[in-house]
């Protein structure tokens, strides 16, 4: 099923930039990363929504993985 297999990677590809916001806010709002201007790792937001926002990128990407693991295991 191509849809499963698009499923799966676009899963792959939504958890890794939700782990990547989740710790570049992190970093910024501990001090062990310093933005050389304001905006430029966080655009617009502060580090607690990008924080926030990295974190429901990682629940919805695990959800969505579960999905299309559900679907693979049907489809046989």
């Amino acid at each position: 099923m191509p849809y499963t297999k698009l499923g799966t990677l676009i899963a792959g590809i939504v958890f890794v930039l939700g782990c990547i916001q989740f710790a570049i806010g992190f970093g910024v709002s501990v001090g062990l990363v310093s933005e050389p201007r304001p905006g430029l790792f966080l655009g617009t937001s502060t580090s607690a929504e990008a924080i926030d926002s990295g974190i429901l990128k990682i629940l919805a990407a695990v959800a969505f993985g579960v999905i299309t693991e559900i679907s693979q295991s049907v489809a046989k």
